[in-house]
């Protein structure tokens, strides 16, 4: 990550001493453009069965950590530019690679009823919209700035627990596995823009994102009465840690009101 880094801040640093905008207000008006980059969030999940009869010191929970994947997407926005000062409204959709987990474990004791237990589960969104202003300098060349806004996600993801009877290979009975975060968070960091001949930008950015942390839950069995009886008085116990994410990426933007006009 960090030869990454120090290579985009290279190439950066040789496009301005290409870059011509003759603008005074180079950083006015509405932009368009698209980004990637690398996202690393950090949210684990927690799911145990109890009950009566079962004993808690023997069985072991059923867990998942989210970790790091490619992120891109578009982003679009206006700047308003008063002599140095840049203020502007942005919007991003951000598309990444979810994290998933999963395990299984078999049990031939009572209780838990013997079998195999299979668990699996989105840990991590797969993608944001991103909502907020930024204020920054204005320089002939370079635009670096702080932002801050709110996420929203497509909505909180969910995990299964299946129940599969031993010597058979279908499931007949399931637990929820509840939520693993909040759906709305907000995001904060900061960047550059460096302006390229015509109308066109390239950006660096640095972005940590929160979405707060999933409540906690007890679901009980779900399926047919019959299959579901085995576990009367057992519950599915979740925990879930607070999800959150860093995004380093870089950028591409095409100004509509033109580097170089009058």
């Amino acid at each position: 990550m960090k030869s990454m880094r120090s290579f985009v801040f290279l190439m950066l640093v040789s496009a301005a001493g290409v870059a011509s905008a003759q603008s005074s207000t180079p950083w006015d008006g509405f932009y368009l453009g698209a980004d990637v980059g690398s996202l690393s969030s950090k949210v684990c999940t927690s799911s145990t069965l109890n009950g009566a009869g079962i004993d808690p010191t023997g069985e072991k929970p059923f867990t998942g950590c989210s970790g790091s994947g490619l992120a891109g997407g578009l982003q679009f926005g206006e700047n308003f530019q008063l002599n140095r000062l840049v203020l502007g409204i942005d919007v991003d959709l951000l598309v990444s690679s979810s994290s998933s987990a999963s395990s299984t474990s078999s049990f031939t004791g009572q209780a838990p009823p013997p079998g195999t237990y299979s668990f699996s589960g989105k840990l991590s969104p797969g993608d944001f919209a991103i909502i907020g202003g930024r204020v920054g300098y204005g320089g002939n060349l370079i635009f670096p700035y702080l932002r801050a806004g709110g996420v929203v996600t497509t909505g909180s993801k969910s995990s299964t627990l299946n129940y599969t009877p031993a010597g058979t290979t279908a499931p007949i009975a399931s637990f929820s596995g509840g939520k693993n975060f909040n759906s709305t968070g907000w995001a904060a960091g900061g960047g550059a823009e460096i302006g390229l001949n015509g109308a066109w930008s390239i950006s660096a950015e640095y972005l940590h994102m929160s979405l707060g942390k999933g409540s906690s839950s007890a679901t009980t069995c779900a399926g047919a009465a019959a299959a579901c009886a085995a576990f009367a008085g057992v519950s599915l116990e979740n925990n879930h840690g607070s999800f959150t994410a860093n995004v380093f990426r870089i950028g591409i933007n095409y100004w509509f009101n033109y580097w170089d006009k009058p």
